[in-house]
């Protein structure tokens, strides 16, 4: 009996140890295959970064050599989505929003710059003081694009590969030099209206002080992933990978390819970006909209209205201005993008929003819609009308009557004049494309 008992102990003990062998084996298939799908991710996301960068050196270079401004309008749209292209294929990268602050400000810029080259265009030739600027725009890029390639080329560590990658870039190019180049393009745009401008990366919100998180209540790290795996459907899925510093100091999630910023103060989302593969188009701009629309309300952002979309490489990314009674408040905006192929929500962007959202009370206009009205030039044909808010570059805000309109050539033109004065603070030209309406 003794005998049997020991022989069903070892067979007991040795099935045991089998199954737990299988079983760890399996999962370290599964695991093995997590880490190589994740390694592709990142490859794609790297090889689309340096594909971008290189698009956008050589439309630079195109750039330098063009001396009137109306031959530079085919350069623009394409030096803004490859800009938005790169931003987003960065983001994919580990730490790639974190340690590479250098190159997204460069990106984002460069964004801007192309609508500087648009509101230039009809003033006739480029002046030198804009060439040289374009020059050296067009160098930097050079170098950054050198400098991308030959670290993909020893690409052997994921998680380092991003600060290394920033390392050369500070090591290559004058990180002075390039500011001053880019706060020169960004002069001029510190005023525009939050319909295309990429708000949150300009000097004038990097420097402000948000205000919704100035004296809200801090958030532990738990507690800021919850809100984060809540808030976009993401049980399980992300874990902790360090701060965000700056004006808007922000916790840091990632996880399949989602990389995920919550405030530290407030537990708000800040930002989301879901760089997975986005397969065919199933779904159009408009459905798109009412999805970006519907998320927004089911996580209890309300009185937000959609001001325009753009739509490249099957995601639709939507702007929204937050509407304040009859205002709508241009400086308060949140993008939100969606894949065309299933509708999910693969980005959020909401520091415009978080800097200048808070509760407004507006005397009443000066002057009326009509007396604005009289200030158009005769011959536009107004096409709608609204009271909005638009950024200055003093860091305020001014109050306009904003007039869609029909010029005689039929094109469309935004007239933003003020309800104070009726000076006319901003005239705005609409380019509508396949891709969405562009405003410059």
């Amino acid at each position: 009996m003794k005998k049997r008992a020991s022989v069903r102990i070892i067979s007991f003990t040795l099935a045991a140890f089998l199954t737990l062998s299988g079983f760890l084996i399996s999962e370290k298939r599964i695991s093995d295959q997590n880490k190589l799908q994740l390694e592709n991710g990142y490859v794609k996301s790297l090889n689309t970064l340096e594909t971008s960068l290189n698009n956008i050196t050589e439309n630079l270079n195109k750039a330098s050599y063009i001396g009137k401004g109306s031959d530079l309008l085919s350069l623009s749209t394409s030096l803004f989505c490859e800009g938005e292209i790169a931003k987003n294929a960065l983001a994919g990268l580990p730490n790639g929003n974190k340690n590479s602050s250098t190159l997204y400000k460069f990106l984002s810029q460069v964004g801007n710059y192309a609508v500087t080259v648009s509101k230039n265009s009809a003033q006739g030739k480029i002046s030198e003081e804009e060439n040289k600027k374009i020059t050296q725009l067009y160098k930097t890029s050079k170098t950054i694009s050198k400098v991308v390639e030959d670290v993909n080329k020893s690409y052997d560590n994921i998680e380092d590969f991003t600060k290394i990658m920033e390392d050369n870039i500070k090591e290559k190019i004058d990180v002075n030099t390039l500011a001053a180049s880019l706060d020169g393009l960004e002069e001029s745009l510190n005023d525009y209206p939050t319909l295309i401008y990429d708000g949150p990366f300009s000097d004038h919100i990097l420097k402000k002080e948000p205000i919704m998180t100035a004296n809200a209540a801090k958030y532990s790290k738990s507690s800021a992933l919850k809100k984060a795996e809540n808030f976009f459907g993401l049980n399980n899925r992300l874990n902790y990978s360090g701060e965000q510093k700056g004006k808007l100091k922000c916790y840091r999630f990632e996880g399949d390819n989602i990389s995920c910023c919550v405030t530290e103060n407030g537990g708000y989302i800040a930002y989301m970006r879901n760089s997975r593969e986005i397969g065919q188009s199933r779904f159009s701009a408009e459905e798109a909209i009412q999805t970006a629309e519907n998320f927004l309300m089911k996580n209890g952002i309300k009185n937000m209205k959609e001001t325009y979309y753009y739509a490249v490489d099957g995601e639709c990314t939507v702007n929204f201005a937050y509407m304040s009674d009859d205002t709508l408040c241009y400086t308060d905006l949140i993008k939100v993008g969606v894949a065309l192929d299933t509708g999910e929500i693969v980005f959020y962007e909401a520091y415009g929003y978080l800097t200048n959202h808070t509760t407004r009370s507006f005397d009443k206009a000066n002057h009326t819609l009509e007396e604005a009205r009289k200030e158009l030039n005769k011959e536009l044909k107004v096409i709608s009308n609204k009271i909005c808010l638009i950024p200055a570059d003093s860091g305020s805000e001014i109050r306009c009557y904003e007039f869609l309109c029909e010029t005689q050539e039929k094109g469309k033109i935004f007239v933003y004049i003020s309800v104070k004065n009726l000076d006319t603070v901003k005239v705005l030209l609409v380019e509508e494309s396949t891709a969405g309406i562009l405003v410059k």
